[in-house]
């Protein structure tokens, strides 16, 4: 027998034997879920939520997320796993709300733990599979109900982890793009996660590195694809936003390299952007760091 049922268990002892002879759904629902006869507790337990008489104890709602909470680890992958889930968070939800006397708290609070880390990795998996907003609708519930279980919670490293994850996966789908995506909405969304993170983590090494990267590769790839057939004033232009780009990528680049002065990346990318910014005096003087530290490895 599941620990989380021993609350249940006790009450459920205490009635006297003739009010349990009486077709009680929530008691009826017990020897179901015991036997693992998950679609007779459901059926019975859902029946008791829409009976006056049953509706109003905690005992019921808390009952109720248990048995939704174990279809769904049966069954996660599917809609309907994913509904129960969401049945078995209300439930409990419900189960706090009207637990004056806080006897079903605990058990409550650690299921929903349990339910929360799920939505996290349901995140995390969306995020693999490219599905950006349910990823993000799977994160934003995972705090919202972490905020119920751990009002305290700080969500700044999980905040860091997501984003930087996320912009990671846009960048992947901005280096294969096709002709039809819109490189101008996928680039303004990896640079708001950056900054999202730099503005979390001033020194996260990732974050800076990455935003430098992005605004360098964009000018190498507008340099690659120059067409020097064109007007001057268009040349012109297109060279302009080029350093433009390299110029925004610096910064950044300078904070990777202050965070981090072994990376070989960094070394690199300092070169390259002081290279396209026609500095070739510390363009050479980074590729000669560069160099060094290659030689002593």
């Amino acid at each position: 027998m599941k620990r989380l049922l021993v609350p249940i268990l006790v009450l459920l002892l205490t009635i006297p034997i003739g009010l349990r002879a009486q077709l009680d759904p929530v008691s009826l629902a017990l020897p179901a879920y015991q036997s693992k006869d998950y679609t007779k507790a459901q059926e019975l337990i859902d029946i008791a939520v829409e009976d006056d008489k049953f509706n109003s104890t905690a005992r019921t709602w808390c009952f109720r997320g248990y048995i939704y909470k174990d279809m769904y680890k049966l069954d996660r992958k599917s809609p309907d796993g994913q509904e129960q889930r969401a049945i078995a968070i209300q439930s409990f939800k419900k189960t706090m709300e009207i637990d004056t006397e806080a006897e079903f708290k605990n058990d409550c609070v650690q299921s929903l733990k349990f339910l929360a880390s799920t939505l996290f990795n349901d995140a995390a998996t969306s995020l693999d599979m490219s599905d950006f907003d349910v990823a993000q609708a799977y994160y934003d519930e995972y705090k919202s109900l972490t905020q119920i279980t751990n009002p305290e919670m700080d969500f700044t490293g999980r905040d860091v982890e997501f984003s930087l994850y996320k912009a990671s996966r846009l960048s992947i789908l901005y280096e294969k793009a096709d002709p039809t995506t819109n490189l101008d909405a996928l680039g303004v969304q990896i640079i708001e996660l950056y900054e999202k993170v730099i503005a979390l983590d001033s020194n996260n090494v990732s974050a800076n590195y990455n935003l430098a990267i992005h605004y360098y590769n964009q000018g190498v790839n507008m340099i690659d694809n120059m067409d020097y057939e064109l007007p001057f004033e268009e040349l012109f232009a297109v060279q302009e936003r080029v350093m433009e780009l390299f110029t925004k990528a610096l910064p950044y680049m300078l904070k990777a390299y202050e965070l981090d002065p072994t990376r070989k990346a960094t070394l690199q990318g300092l070169s390259g952007i002081y290279f396209g910014l026609n500095d070739i005096e510390k363009s050479e003087y980074y590729q000669k760091l560069l160099d060094e530290l290659e030689s002593n490895q």
